[in-house]
């Protein structure tokens, strides 16, 4: 049986527009603007979904989102996937081309092909975790964009290992997956909605976003 794949679906665009997440009450931490990747501080997700979070987060009282990412063009998704795959490279200089592009396949989704969307070049992607009232991120067992097994949304779960960062990881999931949210299964902080892959993992027939770019 072939399995189907996300960018198979298709997309009936709603023309949702992107909004500036600096207009809402989240922690905004622009990971790849941070570490030079990017040359956009600022950050947007489409309305729908900002609009969503907002209204987990009230749901979570104690705990706000704090953002690492969201929307992401196929520029900033060459330089995040080059360097990966370099990383990889250095660290396992044994691999072939494809290996390489399988293993890097896994948490960054390839720029260049023009028949797959990546999910964060629809604003429907997003990346976060909570934070409590103290201002501390809550333990989910890893950092932002760990590439390893560890990422996974139920690995401490299925090792059996330390509750508190299954309850965390648990807290978050449950509010997103709630909110009509769909989870990733290779990264505890990854989350879409509206785009293919979101549309592939909750059974819809069509994604409502597709790419997009900002509004000058």
């Amino acid at each position: 049986m072939t399995l189907a794949k996300f960018e198979d679906i298709s997309i009936h665009e709603c023309g949702e527009p992107l909004v500036d997440l600096g207009d809402y009450s989240f922690i905004l931490e622009p990971s790849y603007f941070n570490q030079g990747l990017s040359t956009e501080s600022r950050m947007f997700l489409r309305q729908s979904v900002a609009e969503k979070l907002m209204e987990i987060q009230k749901g979570l009282s104690e705990y706000t989102f704090k953002i690492w990412d969201g929307f992401r063009p196929r520029s900033v998704q060459k330089v995040i996937y080059e360097k990966f795959l370099q990383e990889l490279h250095i660290a396992h200089p044994d691999w072939d081309e494809e290996k390489l592009k399988t293993e890097v396949g896994v948490f960054v989704t390839t720029p260049n092909n023009p028949k797959r969307v990546p999910p964060h070049a629809t604003g429907g992607a997003i990346d976060l975790t909570l934070v409590d009232a103290q201002g501390k991120e809550l333990d989910m067992g890893t950092a932002f964009d760990h590439f390893g097994p560890e990422a996974e949304p139920f690995y401490f779960e299925k090792s059996a290992q330390n509750h508190q960062v299954q309850e965390n990881r648990k807290v978050l999931r449950g509010a997103m997956l709630e909110a009509d949210f769909a989870i990733d299964k290779d990264e505890w902080w990854h989350f879409d909605y509206g785009n293919q892959r979101w549309a592939l993992a909750l059974g819809r027939t069509n994604a409502i976003f597709g790419e997009v770019e900002i509004q000058k």
